[in-house]
């Protein structure tokens, strides 16, 4: 080959190389442009909290020490690490500003500096932590915590949009669009309301979930819906559209939609049902949906296949069972439309060696994956715990079975439940009014009556109004020393009064208090004649015992008790 022909070529792929690199510059561009880092703050990295007194609101840090002297209607901590401080200074206007540690007005040249609350809780603290919004006139923006403006003051609402943190709904004209933190256009302004569809996974969390988009028209509201991005996926035509959130699929979204009272079934854009139906649900176990027409139900896959013709009276689900019933007779099917041959109405696998069977009479049992069943005893429940143990139920009364039939736990329980997050279970009985933990290898672990279970971040404990118990996940029973070897000091009790121990054994706090909190910071809560007080970790009186406190799961820091509220850390009350 000439030479000259061989610079021509490289020349070619040069410029190929090129091109192929501007395109995924571009790609990766486009993704990270709408890509969102949120700030992630656990009850660990929290430096400061409301404090509450006399209905006047304020701020303390970590160790119980006064911030902000409580003074204002109202008070907002939305990023907990930062010495940004969001108070209420004017309760007929809603008028709300921004201070920090010397309580001092940090951006006084706007109208107002707020806080973006998150509509619905899905993270421990409830507010954007990276934006605030400002007002300027009659319109917001938002900015940074360093006060650096993200986009200008030039819409009349700035709101949170449900599950979806970091994504705001803007207005403008009366219209709604969405931005991100980022100040990035997502949205046009043109919707009468934007939601989010509701989708999570366990690897995404809420980030992949898109937005259904409502329009008001002549004819009523109109739905369209758009991806996280923005993409518009269904023009607003609809007068229902639903996600099947169910399916964990980022790249194809299933949609149930209306038209006229009809429903159907879309594939991102495409339709694989026509809307002809009265009814569609659909059944994640199975991957189906159950379609009604008229008076008849049948049954389609998710591709649009018909697997069972609509030509029956109900379709019921009973785990991988399909009860398809026309008058006195019921056919079982399985999920690709085939017959199954069984007395039984449902079957559920829980494992990879077990299924839970129900029969027509509501009996259960548990088969092996030959369909042999394992158990001659019939049960009125029965649900999977672990490995080949499983609560059983029956004459109202529950315990833990293995899957041979044989007792582990008796059957003397009222209720015996799952705890989450754990590998154990809570056994209660309510003539003794008693709580016990049931740990992962079926073994009881005698609880407290009167107890209350309280699960923490990483130990359980039961607490009395004359003990506490505390245990690991998976149902073992500890010691808050064995939990906190780092703490400086121990509640330990002798002849039914409490006091407190060092690391070393030695008494430092003398065994004459009727209840005792454990040490939280520098602090330790103690009760005697029922009024609750604070100590240092020398044993000294920070607050005399004047609280009047009707519960013993109490927690101080400094001279103050923690009350648990709904918007995930405590606020501290001194009244």
């Amino acid at each position: 080959m000439p030479k000259n022909n061989n610079k021509k070529l490289i020349i070619i792929v040069i410029l190929i190389l090129f091109l192929i690199g501007i395109i995924v510059g571009i790609v990766l561009g486009m993704n990270s442009k709408h890509s969102l880092k949120l700030e992630e703050i656990e009850a660990k990295d929290a430096k400061y909290f409301i404090l509450q007194k006399d209905n006047k609101y304020g701020v303390i840090d970590t160790n119980g020490q006064v911030v902000i002297e409580p003074q204002y209607d109202g008070l907002k901590i939305p990023n907990p690490t930062k010495e940004v401080f969001i108070c209420l200074v004017d309760i007929d206007n809603d008028v709300w500003n921004a201070v920090n540690t010397n309580n001092e007005k940090i951006w006084p040249n706007y109208t107002s500096v707020d806080a973006i609350s998150l509509k619905t809780i899905t993270s421990l603290v409830p507010y954007e932590k990276t934006v605030l919004k400002y007002q300027e006139g009659n319109l917001y923006g938002i900015m940074d915590y360093e006060g650096k403006k993200i986009t200008e003051a030039e819409y009349e609402e700035i709101v949170n949009i449900d599950y979806k943190e970091g994504y705001l709904k803007v207005k403008k004209e009366e219209n709604y669009g969405v931005i991100d933190i980022k100040g990035q256009k997502i949205l046009n302004e043109e919707y009468e309301n934007i939601l989010s569809d509701g989708y999570y996974d366990e690897k995404t969390k809420y980030s992949e979930a898109g937005f259904i988009l409502r329009i008001k028209t002549d004819d009523g509201y109109k739905f369209g819906y758009a991806t996280t991005s923005g993409k518009i996926v269904l023009e607003p035509i609809y007068n229902e559209v639903n996600r099947i959130t169910e399916i964990e699929n980022n790249k194809d979204v299933y949609f149930i939609t209306s038209l006229n009272g009809r429903y159907g079934l879309l594939k991102n854009n495409k339709t694989i049902l026509e809307n002809e139906y009265i009814n569609i649900d659909y059944d994640k176990t199975n991957e189906i949906v159950i379609v009604q027409k008229d008076s008849s139900q049948g049954v389609f896959d998710i591709s649009g296949k018909n697997i069972i013709p609509i030509d029956y009276d109900t379709i019921i689900i009973g785990g991988e069972y399909i009860n398809a019933i026309k008058e006195e007779n019921t056919i079982i099917f399985d999920k690709n439309g085939n017959t199954i041959d069984t007395e039984d109405a449902s079957k559920e696998r829980v494992s990879d060696k077990y299924s839970i069977i129900i029969d027509k009479d509501d009996n259960y049992n548990i088969v092996d994956n030959n369909n042999n069943k394992l158990l001659t005893t019939n049960y009125s429940y029965i649900e999977y715990f672990r490995d080949d143990l499983f609560i059983a139920t029956n004459e109202s009364k529950t315990g833990l079975i293995k899957a041979d039939g044989s007792n582990v736990v008796p059957l003397e329980y009222n209720t015996v439940q799952k705890i989450d997050g754990t590998n154990c279970l809570q056994a209660t009985k309510l003539d003794e009014n008693k709580n016990t933990i049931i740990n992962s290898k079926g073994e009881i672990q005698e609880g407290l009556e009167n107890g209350t279970i309280i699960q923490e971040d990483n130990y359980l404990k039961i607490v009395s109004d004359k003990a506490i118990k505390y245990y690991t996940l998976d149902g073992e029973e500890t010691t808050y020393k064995n939990l906190f070897p780092n703490n400086t000091i121990y509640a330990t009790k002798q002849n039914d009064k409490w006091g407190f121990k060092d690391s070393n054994g030695n008494v430092i706090v003398d065994y004459q208090y009727d209840f005792v909190t454990e040490q939280n910071e520098n602090n330790v809560g103690v009760k005697k004649d029922g009024k609750w007080g604070v100590l240092d970790l020398s044993g000294n009186v920070v607050k005399e015992c004047t609280y009047e406190l009707e519960y013993n799961d109490v927690k101080f820091l400094g001279e103050y008790y923690a009350i648990y509220s709904n918007l995930g850390l405590p606020i501290y009350c001194g009244d």
